[in-house]
This record gives structure tokens, C-alpha cells and sequence, in this order.
């Protein structure tokens, strides 16, 4: 209430100044210019004082809402409930980091799966090669030179190629022992 007084004071201060501005001015068209000088000269004092005066008011008015604020902070319920709502995020950010690890690890473990698939497949191929290329060469004396060397190559392209079944069918191909 106060403040509101102070304000009303400030600004009929600064209201006193105006006139006392528009005094002087139709004092200097009259033809008074000592009078037009001494109004403003108290008008200049009496705006300067009301500017002053707001100014102040402005700066209580921020002091006390600053106190405000400030004790409304460090409230104590309201620094338990922020502490709650701290501790919430902590749990729910603990629950997504939990939750992408295991998904991070499901992908490594898949990947290393897949790797150890792929490094399996790849002895199986060459375990198979080398047993096709093993009665390949038991046979080699009951086959045509031309026939043989086309097995050969055959059975080397689908082993780069990676197709067992198709190194199934070769060693199908071959006579008998």
C-alpha cells in the first residue's frame, strides 16, 4: 500500500513538472522570459526528483519480489519437492540407460554371433573344399585331363562364391571310388 502511494506521489510530481513546463512555455510566448526561466528551472529540479523517486519505487519493487522469489525457493516444501523431482529423473534416466545398455549389448552379442556364424560357415566351406578336393584328386586318374581341370575350377569358383550346395552337387558329379 505503501508502494502505491509512492507511486501516485511520483507521478504527481512528475504531473507538477509538465505544468510547470507548459507554464513556462506560455510564459516565454508572453514575454516573461525571467518567469519562463524560473519555471523551468523548478520544472527541470521537479522532473528530475519525480524520475528519481520512480526509480527508486522501481528498484524496491524489484528487491521485494527478488525476496519473494528467493524465499519461495528455499521453501522447505518446495526444496522437497524439487529434491523429488530430482531423484525422479535420476530413476527414469537410470531406467533409459539400462535400457539402451541392454539393447547396446543385444547388438554386440547379436553382431558377435553373427561373426562367429559367418567364421563357422567359413570352415565348414573349407573343410568341405578340401574333402571334394580330396576325392577330386583320388579321381583324378579315371577323368579326362579337360574334365578334371573344369571341376577344379568349378569347385574354386563356387568355394569363393561361398555355395555349398552347389559344392554338393560337384561332388555329386564325381564317379564313384
Amino acid at each position: 500500500m505503501r508502494s502505491g502511494r509512492i507511486l501516485y506521489g511520483g507521478l504527481a510530481i512528475a504531473s507538477l513538472a509538465m505544468l510547470l513546463f507548459v507554464a513556462g512555455f506560455f510564459c516565454f510566448r508572453l514575454g516573461l522570459a525571467l518567469l519562463a526561466g524560473l519555471f523551468y528551472a523548478v520544472a527541470g529540479k521537479f522532473l528530475l526528483l519525480a524520475f528519481f523517486g520512480l526509480g527508486l519505487l522501481g528498484l524496491f519493487a524489484l528487491a521485494k519480489a527478488l525476496y519473494r522469489q528467493l524465499c519461495g525457493y528455499f521453501r522447505r516444501d518446495a526444496t522437497e519437492l524439487r529434491c523429488w523431482f530430482a531423484l525422479r529423473n535420476q530413476v527414469r534416466d537410470a531406467g533409459l540407460r539400462a535400457a539402451a545398455e541392454a539393447r547396446q549389448s543385444r547388438y554386440r552379442m547379436q553382431l558377435q554371433r553373427g561373426r562367429l556364424a559367418a567364421a563357422n560357415h567359413r570352415k565348414h566351406l573349407r573343410q568341405l573344399r578340401q574333402a571334394i578336393d580330396g576325392e577330386l584328386a583320388a579321381v583324378r586318374n579315371r577323368l579326362p585331363a579337360a574334365t578334371y581341370k573344369s571341376l577344379r575350377k568349378s569347385l574354386r569358383r563356387h568355394y569363393k562364391q561361398a555355395d555349398a550346395a552347389a559344392m554338393l552337387a560337384l561332388r555329386n558329379q564325381l564317379p564313384c571310388l
